[in-house]
Parts: structure tokens; sequence; C-alpha cells
């Protein structure tokens, strides 16, 4: 198996089915008409009018040579069997297939590519792929947490806990304390053989997924002392996310820590310099000032926006924290791109400093902005929160050799964003798929099963017309 591929983990947590509803007079005469079901399942026709002027770029010969030229590469690539001297893990948070594939269409549509449905993403030219399923020990449907126990420590855990097996369960906290219940990551363990560590991500660094590669915690939402008193909890007995990532193994032997999150690491007496809102810790620590002072003598850098970032000297810095906002860090879509680096800029900063132990490094990189366009129903903006991850996903292959470095690539549950319906070949992906045949109304290629934004029925029953919105792509291009 080559050291450079991609394993896509796929979870279908959620099945919705569609109802059709009978209000409205358009529903009820279509629906008189059908005799059956099955009929008007299947009952699609191109309409040839519409789809004559379309242009066809390949023909069936164009078809068969790429799949021949596809089996010829296939058949050369050399199989590396050895152990990988590096690890670039990428997290997709919420990267469902349905995901890759509109992130896909909507790359090439911004390429200008003749359709958009023939590009490929970064990380789709790998040479390996997979599927897997998951599931909490306890929970049918996985959430970020548990989910990474699994993936980054191998055990399955209870939902909502993190680097803890199935001993302990939602906000136990003495289970949690009790370190036989731990559960390590490849993140320790890397650190255990020498390796350096990095861990990026576009949310809070305390945020469930980043947590997973550090710390051990009974209820992913104690990420400050004052979340634990507020569940009736002891802090002092119960540490939380961010005094693990500080002042705990293996959090405070992290090489390079970047992300947004400040809050969670300042007191409620620090005004930020940005938000000019107050840390949410109720302790009176400033863990970013106790960061600073353990790393003086370690050739240790903190910084706070994109300049700071890029001035670095990886020679002369050994340690870097980078919190770059006081909650999550910005949609890029919503950034300011001239104050906060991009996932390319902190992928590529963060290789450079690590890749300085002659013994190797262990570096995980969440897009964790995708699963939060998603809970919001910001199609556009989980599309392109993918694409900025799999841009960093080709930066990390251009500054590493597959012939040391093992990237993987995947995510940790899905979302119920669908595609819908049969649009042409081409057409905008979010946009409109076609008319409804059962009340003529336009839907588009993206709906979610559920979330913010649903459209009521008009008074008379219809559905919403959707033509009264803007679905204008603004989508930049300076992101490819």
């Amino acid at each position: 198996m080559s050291h450079l591929q991609i394993l896509t983990i796929v979870i279908f947590f959620s099945v919705s089915f569609i109802k059709i509803s009978t209000v409205g007079s358009r529903s009820a005469k279509f629906l008189n008409k059908i005799e059956e079901f099955d009929d008007w399942m299947h009952s699609f026709k191109p309409n040839l009018k519409f789809r004559a002027g379309t242009a066809k770029a390949e023909d069936s010969a164009y078809w068969y040579n790429s799949a021949q030229a596809e089996l010829g590469v296939k058949l050369t690539e050399k199989r590396i069997e050895k152990e990988a001297k590096n690890i670039i893990f990428f997290l997709g948070d919420g990267m469902s297939l349905p995901t890759v594939t509109a992130a896909r269409i909507l790359k090439g549509q911004l390429e200008g590519l003749p359709f958009g449905e023939e590009a490929k993403l970064n990380f789709e030219k790998f040479p390996n792929i997979g599927l897997s399923k998951t599931y909490c020990s306890d929970s049918q449907v996985a959430d970020s947490a548990c989910s990474a126990t699994a993936y980054l420590s191998g055990t399955k855990a209870n939902i909502a806990t993190i680097g803890l097996t199935p001993a302990v369960s939602f906000r136990d906290c003495v289970g949690q304390m009790n370190t036989t219940n731990h559960a390590h990551s490849i993140l320790s363990w890397a650190q255990a053989a020498g390796k350096s560590t990095g861990v990026i991500t576009t949310t809070r660094i305390t945020h469930a997924s980043p947590a997973g590669t550090y710390a051990h915690i009974s209820d992913r939402d104690f990420e400050n002392d004052q979340m634990i008193r507020s569940a009736g909890e002891n802090p002092d007995s119960c540490a939380d996310i961010a005094e693990q990532l500080i002042l705990n193994d293996p959090g405070k032997n992290i090489n390079v820590i970047l992300g947004g999150g400040r809050r969670e690491l300042t007191p409620k007496t620090v005004l930020d310099p940005e938000s000019k809102q107050t840390g949410r810790r109720s302790d009176g620590k400033n863990l970013i000032s106790t960061w600073k002072d353990l790393k003086k003598k370690s050739k240790g850098k903190y910084v706070t926006n994109r300049d700071q970032l890029l001035a670095i000297n990886a020679s002369e810095v050994d340690f870097l924290l980078g919190l770059f906002a006081y909650d999550h860090m910005d949609y890029v879509m919503d950034a300011d791109a001239v104050a906060d680096p991009s996932l390319p800029e902190m992928t590529k900063v963060a290789i450079d400093i690590l890749s300085k132990n002659s013994k190797g490094f262990f570096l995980f990189i969440e897009g964790g902005r995708i699963d939060h366009a998603h809970h919001s129903t910001k199609a556009q903006k989980a599309l392109v929160e993918t694409i900025s991850m799999d841009a960093a996903v080709a930066t990390a292959v251009d500054m590493t050799s597959e012939d040391s470095t093992l990237i993987v690539v995947t995510a940790d549950h899905a979302h119920v964003m669908n595609i819908n319906g049969y649009p042409q070949r081409g057409n905008p992906i979010l946009g409109f798929a076609g008319i409804s045949d059962v009340d003529e109304l336009p839907y588009t290629t993206l709906s979610y099963a559920n979330g913010p934004g649903y459209k009521h029925p008009e008074d008379n029953g219809e559905r919403y017309d959707l033509t009264n919105d803007n679905l204008g792509n603004t989508a930049p291009t300076s992101l490819l």
C-alpha cells in the first residue's frame, strides 16, 4: 500500500424519507393521475429540446481510453512497504459523500471547466480509497467527539466524550480522571516515539475534533472551567479541555497549535484584543500567558494574525501557538484575507517547523467549518470550506515525499445535505435542478432534510417559490 493514500469515511447517520404532500391544487391533480407508483417514480425523461444544444466534450473512445489509462497507472504503481516517517491526517468534519461530490463540481465550475463534473479534488487523485462505517458505543449516530476517539485512538467511545474508553459515560468526572480509562491518541504515540507533533483547525482549538488529539474529557463542552461549574461539577477535580492542552501531556508538548478560540484560554477579566469580548474562564487563569511562560526557553512563539504567522522563520521556532480568533475562525467566504491565515498557509508553516525533526512528525489538520456550514444549511460555505481544505492537501503533497510521508484524508460523520433530481450536466451546482412534476415549481440541486431556513408553504398550501430567493454563486475563485 502506498504511503500516499486516502481513507474516506462515509457515515450515513440519517436517512431522510420524502413525504409527498397532497396539499395544493396542482399537487392533487398530479397525484390523481398516478396509476402505478413505480411508473411515476421512474418517469423522468430528458427534455430533448432543452438538451439538444448541450456541448458534448467526449465520445465513447474518450471513455474507453480514459479507463485504459487509469488501469495502466494502477498496474505500474509501486507499493511502499515500510514504516512512514511522517503522518499527516486531514479531517473534513461533516464531509459526506454528497459534500465531496458537490465540492468537486463547484471547484470545476470555478476553474472554468466545460462542465465541472470532470474536475478532481486533490485527494481524489490519491492511489487508495476506502469506506468505513462508524457509530458510538452508546449511540447509533456518532458525533465529532466519540468519532475523534475512534479514528485517533482506535477504540469506540460514548457519545460526547473524548479520549476515554467506553467505561466512562457522559459527564462522569470521576471516571474521566481515572487514567486507566484514558484512550491515548496517535499524537501521543508519536510523541512517545520522539516525533514532533502539530494540530491545526479552523474551529476553536478546544473543539471536539482537535481535542481528540490531546484531551480526556467526559463532556465535549467542557472547554473551560466555567462550563464544568455550570454542569454542577468541580473543575478542581475535573480538568477542562483548554487546561489539558496547556498543562497536561501530550498537549503541553505539541510543537504547533493553530486555530481559533482564544476565549477558552483567557479569564473573564481579560478583553480579547480583536473582538473586545471577555474570556470565558472563571478561575482567573490566562493559559495563553502560561504557555508563553513555559516556552520562554524553548524557542516558543505566539501569533494572532496572518502577517505574524507568515513572518515566522522555522529555523528559529520549535513551539508555535497561533490563535487567530476569539471564537471559531471565520468562514473562508467571510474571512479577511489580509488578517486571517488560510488553511493552506497554516499547513505550510506547520510542516516547515515539524520537518526539522529527523525522527519525523505527526500533524492533524481539520477543515472544521464544513460541519458548521452544514449545521446552518449553508451549502455554498460548506463546499468552499471543503475546497479550501483540499488546497491544504495539495500544499502537504507538494511539501512532502510519498516515500516517507503517509497522508490520510477522511471525515468523521455526514450531514443531511442531498443532491436532487436530474440536472443537466454542467448545471450550476448551487442552482436549480429542474421543475417539479408535483407542483410545477423549481427545486434546487442541493437541499437539506432538516435545519434552519425551512420555507413554509404559502397560505394556499402551495410550496414556496424559490425563484423569489437569490441563489447567486458568490464563491471566491481566489481559493483555488
